[in-house]
């Protein structure tokens, strides 16, 4: 593995740099701001993705994707938690949604 990538499907590139292209994407022209929220998890992955490419290509030994990992993992658990915060809303809507419709096909189902 070398830190470009090009074989699969002409795609050819940095594949760290594909992550921060994404965040960069999302900073400049995202319409929504949940779509937004990614970027500090996009940022994370990207210093991950960097580690691993420089261990990948020579440059940098495994101690680097180890400890990078161990630098962004409690980065990444905060959004996770924060992003189950914020979507927590709409799963709770859609849980009601779901017992109410089977409450009312049992309540149908009992009088036939």
């Amino acid at each position: 593995m070398s830190r470009e990538f090009g074989g699969n499907g002409g795609y050819g590139g940095f594949f760290h740099d594909k992550i921060r292209n994404a965040k960069e994407d999302l900073e400049g022209e995202a319409s929504f701001e949940l779509h937004k929220e990614f970027i500090p998890l996009l940022e994370s992955l990207y210093e991950i993705a960097y580690a691993i490419s420089s261990v990948e290509a020579g440059d940098s030994c495994i101690d680097r994707t180890i400890s990078t990992t161990l630098q962004e993992l409690p980065k990444m658990k905060k959004w996770v938690a924060k992003m189950e915060e914020s979507l927590r809303p709409y799963q709770d809507v859609a849980e009601a949604a779901v017992r109410d419709y089977i409450e009312s096909e049992k309540s149908v189902n009992k009088d036939e």
